[in-house]
């Protein structure tokens, strides 16, 4: 993945880690509840 965008696997790494904390929050949980319901 991280060549495919130049990135370094700590940035990676670092991105999903910001990414997975965005969706546990509980706003986003509530907005994507909705939605697949």
């Amino acid at each position: 993945m991280g060549k495919i965008f130049g990135l370094s696997r700590e940035r990676i790494r670092q991105l999903e880690k910001e990414e997975l904390r965005k969706l546990r929050h509980p706003n986003f949980a509530g907005h994507l509840r909705q939605y697949l319901n």
